[in-house]
């Protein structure tokens, strides 16, 4: 077989050499010549060889030649009988072409476009499996596994579930397509597991065959009752104040005559929050910022930016790479001379005692592992552990300087976000 299509080839490059003006007619003949020796040549490989002995790529190149085959000349300087064998050289150029384009449409019902098949393949999760098909055309699965699974056929484009088996280790279907559309195919491993599978399809036309039609993906966001929508763990942010809480916090010997150093917020939870985002911002100057207020507007672009990127996944169990991926988009910016130290208190009485300054923080229960002693502006997460509110905390310890506070917070909700995958060809 591959000595025949090299003779193909050879022939192929001769004949198209033979399309190429000449300036002479010597030229010109010479091109007759040789192009005639191997059209010969070229009709009788294709009347002594059988078609249906070629694999699925060999009569795509057979397909391909055919309608590559082509012949001119240039008639420039020709006498009518030069003309006349010419003429018929390229008619037999031309009936060779079709006759070649008819014998493989002829076969095509032989052959199957096998876009997805895999052997040993570890099947964790539902995997996907879209192809265009056109009406009359057939579509086959095989599938093979050592424990029970479950394959959905769907029309994408009617948003129609075609067909569902379920509990079969073996599986053999075959569907006749109705209508021209992107059909989905998907298969359901219940548990991790090895699994052969052959999603393929037969052809109406050898276009079909050596142009298979790509099919395109994009997430969507979609709401819960839509055909293949899939819930992923999200979160909705949601504003503790309305406004930025702003402080005063003199220098200790200020604040002896008048004023205070300390400065206590407390933070009431939302329901069914699971953390809480902070953003402080400090100063020297009680002059305000533009970005001051913009901390929830910034959190919900990062997160749309997330979005966009991956689907947004939250676990409670371990937040901290969604929230981290948010609070590292929005860091306030930091005066080099304004610090001050933050205190969490979990309850209202340790809370109240610093407020009433009965005792020194050093003396109370805050929260270590969320308090910052001498912090610059920053931002950072609090785990809520269930409690309905948190108390947050300032002094300054300066001796001379105020410094002013800007405080925002929002609480971090889980919610489902609703995908579906929308199916396009390219």
């Amino acid at each position: 077989m591959k000595i025949i299509f090299k003779c193909i080839a050879i022939v192929i490059f001769a004949i198209l050499c033979g399309s190429c003006k000449n300036k002479t007619s010597k030229d010109t003949l010479e091109k007759y010549n040789q192009t005639l020796e191997r059209i010969q040549t070229l009709e009788q490989l294709v009347s002594t060889t059988d078609f249906s002995t070629f694999s699925s790529q060999e009569i795509r190149k057979m397909y391909k030649i055919g309608n590559e085959l082509f012949y001119d000349y240039n008639p420039m300087d020709l006498t009518p009988e030069q003309l006349s064998l010419c003429e018929n050289l390229k008619e037999r150029v031309n009936i060779l072409r079709k006759e070649i384009i008819e014998k493989t449409n002829k076969e095509i019902a032989n052959y199957l476009v096998c876009p997805y098949h895999e052997t040993d393949h570890l099947m964790e999760t539902t995997e996907m499996f879209p192809v265009y098909l056109l009406k009359g055309e057939t579509l086959k699965i095989d599938v093979t596994a050592t424990k029970p699974v479950i394959i959905k056929i769907s029309d994408v484009n009617s948003r129609t579930l075609l067909k569902t088996i379920s509990q079969k280790t073996t599986i053999q279907e075959t569907i006749e397509i109705k209508n021209t559309a992107i059909y989905l195919v998907e298969i359901n491993p219940n548990v991790p597991q090895y699994i052969d599978y052959k999603v393929y399809y037969n052809v109406s036309t050898m276009e079909r065959l050596c142009n298979p039609i790509p099919i395109q993906t994009e997430q969507i966001e979609c709401n819960k009752g839509d055909f293949g929508a899939k819930g992923i763990p999200g979160v909705e942010m949601r504003k503790c104040f309305e406004e930025p809480r702003k402080f005063t916090l003199r220098g200790q010997l200020k604040a002896a005559f008048s004023g205070s150093s300390k400065a206590l917020v407390a933070v009431q939870i939302p329901a069914g929050a699971t953390d809480i985002l902070y953003s402080m911002r400090i100063a020297t100057s009680e002059s305000s910022r533009y970005s001051d207020g913009q901390f929830h507007d910034n959190l919900t672009r990062s997160y749309k930016r997330v979005k966009l990127l991956g689907l947004p996944l939250y676990e409670r169990s371990n937040s901290n790479g969604l929230l981290n991926t948010l609070l590292d988009d929005n860091r306030p910016l930091r005066e080099e001379d304004a610090y001050c130290n933050m205190y969490v208190f979990r309850n209202q009485s340790q809370a109240k005692q610093f407020q009433d300054g009965t005792k020194m923080a050093s003396q109370l229960n805050y929260d270590v592992d969320y308090s910052t002693i001498g912090t610059q502006s920053c931002n950072g997460r609090i785990p809520v552990k269930g409690l309905k509110t948190i108390y947050l905390a300032f002094e300054n310890e300066r001796m001379r300087y105020t410094n002013y506070l800007w405080i925002e917070v929002e609480a971090v909700v889980p919610n489902t976000v609703y995908y579906r995958t929308k199916y396009s060809i390219k």
